[in-house]
């Protein structure tokens, strides 16, 4: 009859070993900083160059939109005559 209890035993305190290993690790990946010396000048290139893909983005789609709008003002050529085909 021990049998039962010793090997419920054993997957209980596996259980608890698993719970408190997730919490010490929840808790370090929670409370842990990043340093404080962070590297201003990466963050600096990549906020320019976040600045410079976003004008070139709105030139792009101004670009389009003057195209699209020159096009609608170009009047619409008839379709060609369909000739029937050599038999």
């Amino acid at each position: 009859m021990s049998n039962p209890f010793r090997s419920l035993n054993f997957l209980a305190l596996l259980l608890a070993g698993a719970l408190v290993l997730s919490l010490v690790l929840n808790g370090f990946l929670l409370y842990s900083r990043a340093p404080a010396t962070a590297d201003y000048e990466d963050l600096q290139e990549t906020e320019a160059d976040l600045r410079l893909t976003q004008r070139m983005l709105a030139r792009c789609q101004s670009e389009h939109q003057r195209q699209d709008s020159l096009l609608a003002l170009r009047p619409v050529l008839p379709r060609a005559l369909t000739t029937a085909s050599a038999q």
